[in-house]
């Protein structure tokens, strides 16, 4: 393995999500790694008729999480951004495992900031056991979760209020960012391509910008399936990272490429498949 690039072993307790059965969060999780999912090869990994997994996948492709195709579903177009309560479903449990490998990164007493995404907000429900924290965020899934913490300060960004992502954007956004200094930055991102992070929003792309310009250490948390989605703002080179903790490798070979070149300079990367 590529130096730089690391195995996660580290297991947390896999949880469902009470929206979706079991099953129809694990083909959501298989959807979100291999982009295009058929009926009758789940019928047969999950042992149902193909009537069952087409109930399901209808589930799926009502709730905008798929798209429907001739004999299955694929994921919504790569250009389209789900809203943050479809967001927060997909790969649930790959998120949990890299919010774990993310929080043992963070010691005790750091001063951090947590960015925009539903990756973020699972790295912020894991801090719970982390003391003596102080945070900044934009987010308020952020806030929320560390608002019952009784040894953690969080100061929430000022900025303009977007209801659908619970988060605040804009100049006034990026000027608080700006104006603190942080031990460790934790954002997630929209897409990841072989020149870095993208994001379909400028202003989420300023704002993790700014993230990443004030912050001692970065860290990206991002799923496989950001790998190749076309978001149309850059963030950032991977080069300007730190770490990233992931689920998977990519399969494309520049993208892999991309990763083992970066690794070679300051990043490294952890995934936990």
């Amino acid at each position: 393995m590529t130096p730089g690039i690391e195995r996660d072993s580290r297991s947390v307790e896999h949880a469902s999500n009470e929206a979706l059965t079991p099953r129809q969060q694990q083909i959501l999780e298989r959807l979100a790694r291999e982009g295009q999912l058929a009926v009758d090869p789940l019928a047969h990994a999950f042992d149902v008729t193909p009537q069952t997994i087409r109930r399901d996948l209808g589930v799926l492709c009502e709730r905008g999480l798929a798209r429907r195709r001739h004999g299955g579903i694929e994921r919504p177009p790569g250009g389209y951004n789900l809203g943050h309560s479809q967001r927060i479903m997909l790969a649930r449990t790959a998120k949990q495992a890299m919010a774990a490998s993310v929080v043992a990164e963070i010691p005790d007493g750091a001063t951090l900031a947590l960015g925009i995404g539903t990756s973020v907000v699972a790295v912020a429900e894991a801090l719970l056991a982390r003391r003596g924290l102080r945070v900044i965020t934009n987010n308020l899934q952020v806030a929320q979760a560390l608002s019952t913490h009784p040894d953690v300060a969080v100061q929430l960004a000022e900025g303009q209020l977007r209801p659908q992502d619970l988060d605040v954007v804009g100049s006034a956004t990026v000027a608080f960012f700006a104006r603190h200094q942080v031990d460790i930055a934790v954002l997630g991102c929209g897409g990841l391509d072989a020149g870095g992070l993208l994001d379909f929003d400028p202003e989420e792309a300023a704002v993790s910008r700014a993230l990443v310009h004030h912050a001692q250490r970065r860290i990206l948390v991002a799923d496989a399936s950001k790998w190749g989605r076309a978001a149309m703002c850059r963030i950032a080179p991977l080069e300007e990272i730190d770490l990233l903790v992931t689920d998977e490798l990519p399969h494309q070979p520049d993208y892999r490429s991309a990763l083992e070149t970066a690794s070679q300079q300051s990043l490294s990367v952890r995934f936990t498949a």
